[in-house]
């Protein structure tokens, strides 16, 4: 078996004994492949004459297929692919030679020439010099017939790019969602701010943090599950609306709708409240679909057509478990009745969960799957979201709300947020009691959140937008590793070296 590597490194030799470089400092472009396209035509030469008006192209080489003393090649950049071709005559017998001995697919080449069509039609680059601008020393994916191995997709990231322009596009949907984001919230007056990842006290989220030490402080400190309570001091400071975009942790485990390591935005409007927040996002995320080129009424995803349109349909959370469960949970008011309830529709209930955390797991296993369409679930048990206000008609009720669709996805969670310091300091004696009972996810208390609220935060609303999610659902990718450039993975087990073979 031809150990191929070991060729490449002869071949880069060889170009090291001719005195060339083979990872020179610089390039020279004129053009990229796309800009060149553009103007193809025009440098065309007339008929009967020579092309004379060159360029001066950069990329991988993607093919190499040689004829005798005609070679084609394609070059591709960042913004396209074209054909070149090397021919004997023009690079000279020793040129031509050179460059079959030292050049291999993966290849970054500077090529330049001047522009023809092949008997074929094709736009091609007849190329009068070419230089290495880096020499590739392991072979390329499957000869470029793309990567498959899903394994090796998600742990050698930088070949699924290489080989698989469908993944590239997901990612380009990515930027264009943020972008897009980004632009609704400043032009709707928010302020991006950035707030600390590693705290002393992780808050903003029912989850299990990632724990770290300070060395120098000789202190525990944890890795964000959320930003939330950060933004809000922003608003008890005084700024009105303020959003980030937020790596945030959760030592949780992997499935195709979570990751350990994940983006979200948050935001948060002072003077706006949850029923607002619902017209608004709905129509921001009307403008991210389109800015990703979609139909807002016809976006596909997981064998289903989703209707961004707005408004979304208001469902309460518990009109939603009547609906799709056929039970009212206003009859199951304490944590033994909830419990045997869910352990007979077959949902698995931990010693440690608490009654709120009970009554979340029963939606999630007998409501969220069945719900397709856009619909915005409303008015949530105080007990499960202990940061959101509660509504002033019935206050065992908050002023929450999440989008879902998809068959389980949810992606916004959004509410009224709680601006009485007496309220929340009760709420976060809850979590400390649930804590102490064993629930890991259970809320920390932050006394300087609630020194901060006692302050004074005005009437806000606040929400967050899962990215990697929404990627997901726009590019219709079934699992977030498709969507997460180098997501989160159980180290590679290392190579065991063989053996070797005895003489017999």
């Amino acid at each position: 078996m031809i150990d191929e590597e070991a060729v490449r490194i002869g071949r880069l030799e060889r170009l090291r004994a001719a005195g060339i470089d083979p990872y020179p400092t610089r390039a020279i472009r004129t053009h990229t492949i796309a800009q060149y396209l553009a103007i193809f035509d025009s440098l065309l030469p007339a008929e009967g004459e020579e092309g004379t008006k060159e360029v001066t192209l950069v990329g991988r080489l993607k093919t190499i297929r040689k004829h005798g003393g005609l070679t084609f090649a394609h070059l591709e950049d960042g913004s396209g692919a074209v054909q070149i071709a090397l021919r004997k005559d023009r690079l000279k017998e020793e040129g031509y030679a050179f460059f079959h001995d030292t050049v291999d697919m993966g290849d970054f080449v500077e090529v330049t020439g001047t522009s023809f069509l092949t008997k074929k039609g094709e736009r091609s680059l007849d190329t009068r010099e070419y230089k290495m601008l880096s020499k590739s020393l392991l072979p390329m994916p499957e000869k470029w017939h793309g990567l498959t191995d899903v394994e090796i997709r998600y742990r050698r990231r930088y070949l699924d790019l290489i080989s698989n322009e469908q993944v590239r596009s997901i990612f380009k949907t990515r930027a264009a969602i943020i972008r897009s984001m980004r632009n609704y919230l400043e032009g709707h007056a928010f302020m991006e701010v950035e707030t600390p990842v590693l705290q002393a006290i992780p808050g903003g989220a029912s989850a299990r943090p990632f724990v770290t030490h300070h060395n120098a402080l000789d202190v525990d400190m944890y890795l964000r599950i959320a930003p939330e309570l950060y933004l809000k001091r922003c608003i008890v400071g005084g700024y009105e609306r303020v959003f980030e975009f937020a790596r945030c942790f959760r030592n949780e485990g992997i499935d195709h709708l979570h990751n350990p390591e994940f983006t979200q935005i948050e935001g948060y409007a002072a003077y706006m409240d949850y029923e607002e927040l619902m017209v608004f996002l709905e129509k921001m995320l009307e403008q991210v679909v389109r800015d990703c080129g979609l139909d807002v009424a016809k976006v596909p995803y997981q064998g289903h057509e989703l209707n961004f349109t707005a408004p979304y349909p208001r469902v309460t959370f518990r009109d939603a478990i009547k609906q799709y469960a056929n039970v009212d949970i206003e009859e199951y008011t304490d944590r033994a009745s909830m419990a045997k309830l869910a352990l007979k529709h077959g949902v698995p209930v931990a010693p440690t969960d608490s009654h709120s955390t009970i009554i979340d797991t029963f939606y999630k296993h007998l409501v969220r799957p069945k719900i397709i369409q856009p619909v915005y679930l409303i008015d949530y048990p105080a007990e499960i979201s202990p940061l959101a206000k509660r509504k002033v008609d019935n206050p065992k009720l908050v002023e929450m709300f999440q989008l879902v669709y998809g068959g389980g996805v949810e992606n916004i969670k959004a509410f009224t947020e709680l601006n009485d310091p007496l309220d929340q300091e009760e709420r976060f004696k809850e979590q400390d009691k649930a804590r102490a009972e064993g629930d890991e996810e259970a809320q920390f208390s932050d006394p300087d959140f609630v020194r901060a609220l006692k302050h004074g935060m005005p009437p806000t609303a606040g929400f967050g937008i899962g990215i990697d999610r929404l990627t997901a659902t726009l590019t219709n990718s079934h699992s977030l590793k498709e969507v997460i450039l180098f997501p989160t993975l159980r180290p590679e087990a290392p190579e065991i070296p063989q053996a070797p073979q005895a003489n017999v």
